[in-house]
């Protein structure tokens, strides 16, 4: 089921009685990324996922985004879904947003933060991403795409699964290139969350081994910044780690959430 709530389209499986568990994916994807995480949990949580301003088949707008509108949107959907006690899944720019979300509005139940950081861009990655927006502007989506998804998954994952790659390839290349390079504006402008971490809720990080755009390091780091936290890498996968390691993610997920009572679900 899917709906529409302020131009943002919204995804549903479950029961809206059991545990909501919001999924945000990362940039340049949509929610599809999380179809098989979100299917093997729907029985137990209330599975919402959407796709973020200017990606997927939400409204692409002006384009000049922020991670304020993010969690923005975020919000609405939360308060016009009626939803409590939220759990937050965010990876990598999703986890940017969830981490402001959490930062700004205190009242979820719990995070889990996938391959993301709460650190803001330096003057290098700054540059990075503007360069990013250049290219884009001059050359199309497809040559910063190309350079994205050689950093993004790891020799082995492009090599054996070249369809599935060419799949994603394909969606986001239809993507309106305005809400790619929002989304780069939105990152370079964002804030950093690190003090937000000393009144976070219980929270999973998820690293990876062989991620070379979030070290495993860096995940790490902020964990230890949690009283409540918990820290697991994945020895086998680049920066997307639900679609290079998806057994264990989901395996890590469950994991998390038998740890954290859910909220009943009364037609089980």
């Amino acid at each position: 089921m899917h709906t529409f709530i302020n131009g943002i389209k919204v995804f549903f499986k479950g029961n809206p009685s059991a545990q909501p568990l919001i999924f945000i994916h990362g940039f340049p994807f949509d929610h599809t990324l999380w179809d098989n995480v979100i299917e093997q949990l729907k029985d137990d949580c209330y599975c919402i996922s959407y796709d973020i301003r200017g990606f997927g088949e939400s409204e692409v707008g002006h384009g000049q985004y922020t991670m304020e509108g993010y969690v923005d949107d975020l919000e609405a959907v939360i308060s016009q879904l009626g939803l409590q006690e939220v759990i937050l899944c965010g990876f990598s720019m999703g986890g940017y947003i969830a981490l402001r979300a959490n930062e700004r509005l205190q009242n979820f139940k719990a995070l889990i933060l996938a391959n993301t950081t709460t650190i803001g861009d330096n003057d290098e990655a700054k540059l990075k991403r503007a360069k990013a927006i250049d290219t884009i502007e001059q050359d199309g989506v497809k040559p910063f795409l190309d350079n994205f998804f050689t950093a993004a998954f790891t020799q082995n994952y492009r090599q054996e699964h070249q369809d599935k790659i060419a799949l994603l390839r394909e969606k986001i290349l239809a993507f309106n290139p305005l809400g790619i390079k929002g989304a780069l504006l939105a990152m370079i402008s964002r804030t950093d969350t690190t003090r937000s971490l000393e009144q976070a809720p219980p929270t999973l990080f998820i690293g990876a081994s062989h991620d070379t755009i979030i070290a495993p390091k860096t995940m790490k780091d902020l964990a230890s910044k949690i009283k409540n936290s918990h820290y697991v890498e994945l020895q086998n996968s680049g920066h997307v780690s639900m679609l290079e390691e998806p057994e264990e993610f989901v395996e890590v997920l469950k994991s998390f959430l038998i740890m954290h009572p859910l909220k009943e679900n009364k037609n089980k």
